[in-house]
């Protein structure tokens, strides 16, 4: 039977660029404004969560479940083959928001060729989210781009895909530099990046860091930038340097798209990922794992060896949907 493949849920502008390559497949369909009322909902949530405590939550997911809703998804409005598998895969993110497993039944009674595959993208050890528990008998299959998810949950692994952003004008002004750092700051993050920098201008490491607006942007540094940047332009910046920083999210670990684009770019990593040494491709030539500032080799970012991770292709487009299919067909047999 052939595969139409329906993909939605997709937040952030890096998987977004991604999936919209995904999308030009004529077998996969991405709904990128999935829900009509999605950035409306982040601020309620945004609300909600921060201001509120959570108080609310529930009343808002009854609210969402309700039958009103439905005709606000994108996935109402297609066209779904009866003589085809219907796969729509949803990523875990929108699962915060607005996805219920309710409004999910009701459109599979209408529409009975549909399979549901949650891809979840993000590595979750202190246990699933709430969001993703509540919805998961719904889904006839749950797949993840995380070792580390397969090990602790028995998820499948479907590795994630990295599509280059299409060519546009080159930014002229972008010097050279030995590490390029692109993300948010947080609690979490504070501390640590500000001594990377003080580290940094001590150790005289040229640094390009471009950080999501946060309180007063308390880090002041002529390299230190506050502002967000289309993702063509990061990649553009990474390609100017010798080495990508990542810095995870509190208690983070797994694949990442910094290290796509370390290994696709061929680009040195310094990442605080302590699974780093367990994912493909690895070389601690060219990538060096720091729990602490304390740990980092400086000398190691002076040397000019260039990266070379022999990278086979596995993380392309077209590989994520052969591999998908793949799966699905298995299951079926």
């Amino acid at each position: 039977m052939k595969h139409k493949i329906i993909i939605a849920g997709v937040w952030g502008a890096g998987n977004i660029s991604i999936v919209e390559q995904m999308g030009q497949d004529s077998d996969i369909e991405f709904l990128k404004d999935d829900f009509q009322y999605a950035a409306q909902l982040r601020k309620v949530w945004r609300v909600i969560n921060q201001k509120l405590g959570g108080h609310g939550r529930g009343i808002l997911r009854r609210i969402l479940r309700s039958r009103f809703f439905d005709g606000k998804y994108a996935l109402s409005h297609c066209s779904f083959d009866s003589s085809e598998e219907n796969d729509v895969v949803i990523f875990n993110s929108a699962l915060l928001h607005y996805y219920s497993a309710a409004y999910l039944e009701r459109l599979r009674k209408r529409h009975p060729s549909i399979k549901y595959i949650l891809y979840i993208i993000d590595p979750m050890p202190d246990g699933l989210w709430r969001e993703v528990q509540e919805v998961l008998p719904v889904f006839d299959h749950v797949m993840t781009m995380h070792p580390y998810n397969c090990r602790k949950y028995g998820f499948k692994y479907l590795p994630y895909a990295y599509a280059k952003p299409a060519e546009t004008a080159q930014i002229v002004d972008i010097p050279d530099t030995d590490l390029f750092y692109c993300g948010v700051l947080d609690d979490h993050r504070l501390a640590l990046m500000d001594e990377m920098v003080r580290q940094c201008e001590e150790h005289q490491i040229a640094f390009d860091f471009w950080l999501k607006p946060y309180r007063d942007n308390p880090i002041h540094n002529e390299h230190v930038h506050y502002g967000l940047i289309p993702y063509e332009e990061n990649v553009q910046r990474l390609k100017k340097a010798q080495c990508i920083l990542e810095v995870m999210h509190k208690g983070y670990v797994g694949i990442t798209q910094r290290f796509l684009e370390a290994v696709i770019y061929n680009k040195r990593l310094l990442s605080n990922n302590r699974e780093i040494t367990e994912l493909p491709y690895y070389n601690p030539r060219f990538m060096q794992y720091f729990e602490k500032i304390e740990d980092i080799d400086w000398e190691w970012l002076h040397n000019d060896e260039e990266a070379d991770y022999h990278y086979q292709g596995d993380f392309s487009v077209q590989a994520w949907k052969k591999n998908l299919v793949e799966m699905l067909d298995a299951d079926r047999h």
